[in-house]
């Protein structure tokens, strides 16, 4: 069984979590070939944005598989106490990390719940949508851990009183709870979630590469330090861009109106 499923057309993969008997939960199998799905996107130049989504209407992603983790964790602890993390917080991590590093723009087609991990996973996509009867929560204090990414993402994102009845809490919040506080982007019919995801990407894919990425990381330098600097750090960023070979394009392209063939240069 394939625990994740890469899909690849015109440019936009699609990463399936396909374990729906378990709600899509990150057990050992599904975290490698998630990981193994990240590198083959990361490593296609004709890949330029992917969607992430969950197999099934129940989960995009339920997070730890606490049930696979209990039978590791008592040795662990035991073996080494306080000095060795559980084999989750890592491998979140180098996921969490792997998004943000290619460059490239996600988006997380949320289709039910998403817990824990499976939060930390959307939070790290640049966009989030949602189905109607999605539910999302980091549950992480209910069993004695705390969210190794979502504590740092989810403040950014919704702002600190938000984020801190999440964090603290553990409670859920439904679709329109998530659309109010700015969690998500769109709630939509959970029969339109991939569709309106891929047409998302398509509108994205239609764009200008390097423009994408240089302003995908413009916005996240601005995020991340005080905005003179930002800019002064991305002046040449944006210098490459303006003088590149398709600013030309897209100009030559708008004035003759006919689509524009970027040659990512």
């Amino acid at each position: 069984m394939a625990y994740v499923l890469y899909e690849k057309s015109d440019h936009i993969a699609v990463i399936t979590f396909n374990r729906p008997e378990r709600m899509n939960a990150l057990g050992r199998e599904l975290s490698t070939e998630l990981r193994q799905a990240e590198e083959e996107f990361i490593g296609d130049d004709d890949a330029w944005i992917a969607i992430y989504t969950g197999a099934g209407d129940r989960a995009f992603c339920a997070g730890r598989d606490l049930k696979e983790a209990a039978g590791q964790s008592t040795v662990q602890r035991s073996a080494t106490p306080q000095k060795t993390a559980p084999r989750s917080a890592p491998a979140i991590g180098r996921f969490e990390r792997i998004a943000q590093d290619h460059g490239k723009p996600t988006i997380a087609a949320i289709n039910g719940a998403a817990y824990g991990g499976g939060l930390e996973k959307a939070l790290g996509c640049d966009i989030r949508i949602c189905s109607d009867n999605a539910t999302m929560a980091l549950a992480e204090v209910k069993v004695g851990l705390c969210p190794p990414n979502g504590s740092f993402a989810l403040p950014r994102l919704v702002g600190l009183s938000n984020a801190m009845w999440l964090l603290l809490s553990g409670e859920p919040v439904d679709a329109q709870e998530a659309l109010r506080m700015g969690l998500v982007t769109r709630v939509v019919p959970l029969e339109d979630l991939l569709d309106t995801a891929k047409s998302m990407a398509e509108t994205i894919a239609g764009n200008a590469p390097l423009a994408v990425r240089a302003t995908r990381k413009l916005a996240t330098l601005g995020l991340e330090m005080p905005m003179d600097y930002a800019r002064r750090m991305g002046a040449a960023l944006i210098e490459s861009v303006w003088t590149s070979e398709d600013s030309v394009e897209g100009a030559k392209a708008f004035a003759e109106k006919r689509a524009p063939v970027w040659k990512m240069r």
